[in-house]
Formats: structure tokens, C-alpha cells, sequence
């Protein structure tokens, strides 16, 4: 009987660790993803021409294209921040006037969270932040 329970608390003690190893994982992963970038369209038209930019100090840093969102689609992108920098969403509405709105306002290098943006009606935006976090613990969670 004792050995039935060494080995039923041997595999539950192994689960354990296997489980604390992949969440272990799964952070070291995120933290080198930076800062996600979610984006939502709720403005009830297709918006185009949709992209995400790192800038700092007057240098636009890496431009991320994704592709039109269709009305009620999202989308979701990593990027990194650089020494002092913020995160821009750009896109043009159904009537093609071009829209850019900052979704993060500062960040570093290193930062990582995440950033929601919800593309309303008249290309008006709303965002929540999560940012800056120096440490993500959402691992696999956020991916």
C-alpha cells in the first residue's frame, strides 16, 4: 500500500513540476515577444491600410502591415519597444481618410504587456494598456 501511494504522490509531485516547468517556459517566450498589440474593429465598415509602428525620438522604427479588417475582426501583433518609445496604429477608414492613433505612449526596451485598441464608428479609437510591465507573467496565456 505505502509504495501505491509513493508512486501516486511521486507522479503527482512530477505533474507538478511539469507543469511549473512549462509555465516557466512559456514566460521566458513572452518576454521576448514585447508588447502585444490587439486590435479590434468595431467602427462597422472595413478599415485598410492597417499597420502598427514603433517610433522614438523622430525615427520611425519598424512598421508592422496587417491586413483590412473586416467589421467585428481583429488582429494581433507583437512588437518591440526601443529606448523611449511609443506604439502607433495607423489605418484608413471606408471613406479613405487615413487615421493615426497612439496606443502606447511610452515604453523601453525590454517593456512587455499588452495593448488593446477598439477602431469605433468615425474612426474614433478607445485602448486600454498594460504596459510598462518589465516582467510578463501572463506566458503562454498572452500568446
Amino acid at each position: 500500500m505505502t509504495t501505491l501511494l509513493r508512486s501516486r504522490a511521486a507522479r503527482l509531485i512530477l505533474i507538478a513540476v511539469g507543469i511549473l516547468l512549462l509555465y516557466v517556459i512559456g514566460l521566458l517566450v513572452r518576454q521576448q515577444r514585447g508588447i502585444a498589440v490587439l486590435i479590434r474593429n468595431d467602427s462597422g465598415e472595413t478599415v485598410r491600410q492597417v499597420s502598427v509602428t514603433v517610433e522614438s525620438l523622430g525615427n520611425r522604427g519598424k512598421n508592422r502591415d496587417l491586413p483590412d479588417l473586416a467589421a467585428g475582426a481583429s488582429a494581433r501583433v507583437y512588437v518591440q519597444p526601443v529606448t523611449e518609445s511609443h506604439v502607433n496604429l495607423e489605418f484608413s477608414d471606408a471613406r479613405g481618410k487615413k487615421h493615426v492613433e497612439t496606443v502606447v505612449g511610452y515604453a523601453e526596451s525590454g517593456y512587455c504587456g499588452t495593448a488593446t485598441t477598439t477602431i469605433l464608428a468615425g474612426g474614433k479609437t478607445e485602448s486600454r494598456t498594460s504596459v510598462p510591465e518589465l516582467v510578463c507573467w501572463k506566458g503562454w496565456l498572452d500568446l
